[in-house]
């Protein structure tokens, strides 16, 4: 079997790579992609990104079509782990999710007489794992997708995976200098590796003065003090303060009881002062300053469901968001919410119980941000409006 190399597959090898050149890239974890050929056929597409922990396998049939993807993701413990398989062929799709805690979900998609869809949980199923490995040292990779992809067409769900499975044998993987396959040039990868958002410029954010850039004109930001948060559970909550009754969930990461202060960050146009809006919110813990970011989560969810550039947020149907304790959402939400915004947009209400602010340029999907100081040690949580451009 033979190895070349690009940034991307396509059906052409987009923007080739030399064996060193990928080589390079592997070893800095930049994203590269490698193309298996047998007999001149690509067999298998590998898109690889280290500094993700990621590596996607693609098993490709005859006429380039692809029977099978397998995604696989750096475990804490520094080995991979099979986190989706998906199979796909008339008349069906099978897609297995692994949880490194020992849950296991086949998804199975029937056409035709076979039925509609219907899904199949089961505990204590480890996921496959293997340990990362060095360029060009792909056939473990190969024989492990491959043995999980047997499994799954041929076990206990054969009936409704209908791809046929490649025996691979024993084989050696080589450079190949010589190759009849289509070439195309392009200034974008056809793929991006799984890199979800990150919060850009934070501390920009809460610097009087500092500018940036919004739907392409200047910003200027203020800052202003929003008082105390009460956290009698320690539990917060973001949400849109008018959909209580939807249940919002606390975060999963949680802080010590007490009552804690709240800056607002409000932009202003350079050339329109008058027109404010506030970029985001920030709740500190902890007077100490934040040299880790991390996205904050609730219970169930996972950052490795994210694909490249999403977030997990909260949202926003009013045109108001706000920070409160889970303890209060019953109280408030009973009480009902009749918010009136100070010029600076924000406004404390119950003596500190729920702030809530203008959210941005309005209704949309928000992230919150967890700032941790050099112990790793939570010092605050930053409601980001996502005012300014940003990347990924």
């Amino acid at each position: 079997m033979a190895a070349v190399y690009c940034e991307g597959w396509n059906g052409a090898l987009v923007n080739p790579l030399t064996a060193d050149r990928a080589e390079s890239r592997d070893s800095a974890g930049e994203p590269y992609t490698v193309v298996l050929l047998a007999g001149g056929r690509p067999h298998f597409v590998l898109d690889i990104s280290w500094a993700e922990g990621y590596v996607g396998v693609t098993r490709l049939g005859t006429g380039g079509r692809t029977i099978a993807t397998h995604e696989l993701r750096r475990a804490p413990e520094g080995d991979l782990f099979l986190r989706v398989t998906t199979t796909s062929d008339r008349p069906s799709r099978h897609r297995t999710t692994w949880q490194i805690g020992g849950l296991r979900i086949d998804s199975i998609e029937s056409t035709g007489a076979r039925g509609g869809p219907h899904t199949l949980s089961d505990l204590g199923r480890t996921p496959p794992r293997l340990p990362i490995p060095a360029f060009g040292r792909w056939k473990a990779l190969l024989d492990r997708t491959g043995r999980v992809h047997a499994e799954i067409c041929t076990g206990p769900y054969r009936e409704e995976c209908t791809v046929p499975v490649e025996t691979d044998g024993p084989f050696q993987i080589v450079d190949d200098g010589y190759h009849v396959l289509p070439v195309s040039a392009s200034g974008e990868r056809p793929w991006h590796p799984p890199r979800p958002k990150r919060p850009r410029g934070l501390d920009t954010l809460f610097r009087n003065g500092a500018e940036g850039s919004a739907d392409g004109r200047r910003m200027s930001i203020s800052t202003f003090p929003a008082g105390k948060l009460n956290l009698p559970s320690g539990r917060l909550v973001a949400a849109d303060p008018t959909r209580f009754d939807r249940d919002p969930e606390s975060f999963r990461t949680t802080v010590t009881p007490g009552t804690y202060p709240v800056t607002v960050s409000l932009a202003s146009f350079t050339d329109d002062p008058e027109h404010r809006f506030v970029a985001a919110v920030r709740l500190d813990v902890a007077d100490r300053r934040p040299v880790t970011w991390e996205m904050a989560l609730r219970d169930g969810q996972d950052p490795f469901d994210l694909g490249y550039g999403e977030f997990f947020g909260f949202t926003v149907e009013t045109g108001i968001a706000c920070f409160v304790d889970e303890d209060h959402l019953g109280r408030i939400s009973s009480e009902g919410t009749d918010l009136e915004l100070t010029r600076e947009r924000f406004t404390n209400q119950a003596d500190g119980d729920l702030i809530a602010w203008s959210s941005g340029w309005g209704d949309g999907y928000y992230p919150t941000w967890i700032g941790r100081d050099h112990s790793g040690r939570v010092v605050t949580f930053v409601a980001d409006m996502l005012l300014f451009d940003q990347e990924g």
